[in-house]
C-alpha cells in the first residue's frame, strides 16, 4: 500500500493530526505492512511544520523518519516564507511544488489523504 498525506494548514494542531494519522496508519497491522510507502507532503503554510525555526513537534517528526515516512516540503511555499531547503529539518526533502509532488505520487498509485 502507498499513501500520501497532504498538509497545507498553518495550525500546529492540524499538522500534528496529519502526523498522528500517518503513524496510526503504519501501526494498523490490519491494513499496513513493513513494505508500505507513506509520505507527507506539505505545501502552502503547512511547510512550517518542517522548517527548523517554526517546527512545532520535532519528536514526532523524528518518529516518522524512524518509521521510514518520506517527508517533503514545497519549495515554492518555502520561498514564500523566505526559507530554502537549508532551513528544513534533517531528513525532510524539498520538492519543486507540493501540488506537482501530490499529482506525481497519485500517478504512481499512492492513495491521497487530505489532513485535516
Amino acid at each position: 500500500m502507498k499513501t500520501v498525506f497532504h498538509v497545507s494548514s498553518v495550525q500546529p494542531a492540524d499538522q500534528r493530526e496529519a502526523m498522528v494519522n500517518a503513524l496510526n496508519l503504519i501501526a494498523d497491522q490490519s491494513v499496513s505492512s513493513p513494505d508500505d510507502d507513506v509520505a507527507i507532503v506539505a505545501n502552502a503554510a503547512g511547510v512550517r511544520m518542517f522548517v527548523s525555526e517554526t517546527a512545532a513537534d520535532r519528536e514526532m517528526i523524528k518518529d516518522l523518519l524512524n518509521q521510514d515516512v518520506s517527508l517533503r516540503a514545497c519549495r515554492n511555499a518555502l520561498r514564500g516564507m523566505g526559507a530554502s531547503d537549508d532551513d528544513l529539518l534533517s531528513g525532510v526533502e524539498g520538492v519543486p511544488t507540493g501540488s506537482g509532488e501530490l499529482a506525481r505520487l497519485q500517478d504512481e498509485g499512492y492513495g491521497y489523504v487530505k489532513a485535516p
